[in-house]
């Protein structure tokens, strides 16, 4: 039986096998709960908030991830911490492959337990700075991760297109003009998402067809 509160978030997301996919977050929101007291994955202590503020707030892209990548490709979630949304996005698409890039041991360590705990084939962990990743890939995703402009160049290395969590349209405004100001041209859409039980303004943003100018 899935947590209700997961499961309503993932059917009001209009995820495909909801129930199924929800049994799988709860086994994953139990790992982090097991695990935070000592490893600080997330700062909330609470199951619930837990849920609204992380797992749930990881799937409020499902719509976006479903109409903007394809089946086959690969995403590269940077600065993935405890798996937000990296391991969330495993879950809600088995038929596309996540590579989860992070440095810090402590998380590493995690995440590798979580991949063999759920069996998520789809899953690779790279145990490095996003500066130092030599590959490349279809896209690259990340979420509570560095301003745009700290981080843009790597991020163009590792892929021609970027889906990424944002909050306000306001901030977005200012980080993509702070991009232009540093000479980078780029193609960029904002789509809002509602993020179940969680407050304030959460959007998605994709960046493509981005060069420096």
């Amino acid at each position: 039986m899935a947590d209700d509160i997961i499961l309503k978030g993932l059917e009001a997301f209009n995820v495909e096998k909801a129930e199924e996919k929800a049994i799988i977050l709860e086994r994953y929101l139990n790992e982090i709960l097991l695990f935070n007291p000592t490893l600080k994955l997330v700062g909330e202590k609470d199951r619930d908030e837990i849920i609204y503020r992380h797992i749930l707030d990881s799937a409020s892209a499902y719509s976006v991830f479903l109409s903007q990548t394809e089946p086959g490709s690969t995403i590269a979630d940077l600065g993935s911490g405890a798996g937000l949304p990296g391991i969330v996005l495993s879950i809600l698409f088995p038929d596309r492959d996540f590579v989860l890039i992070d440095r810090m041991t402590r998380r590493i360590g995690f995440l590798r337990g979580v991949k063999a705990k759920l069996d998520l084939k789809n899953v690779e962990i790279i145990a490095e700075d996003v500066s130092d990743v030599k590959g490349r890939f279809d896209y690259v995703t990340s979420r509570a991760f560095r301003p745009l402009s700290a981080v843009v160049s790597d991020m163009i290395k590792l892929a021609p297109k970027a889906i990424l969590y944002k909050g306000t349209k306001q901030n977005i405004k200012e980080e993509l003009e702070e991009m232009e100001k540093d000479g980078y041209s780029f193609s960029s859409s904002i789509y809002p998402v509602s993020s179940v039980g969680e407050k304030g303004e959460r959007n998605i943003v994709i960046l493509d067809s981005w060069r420096k100018a």
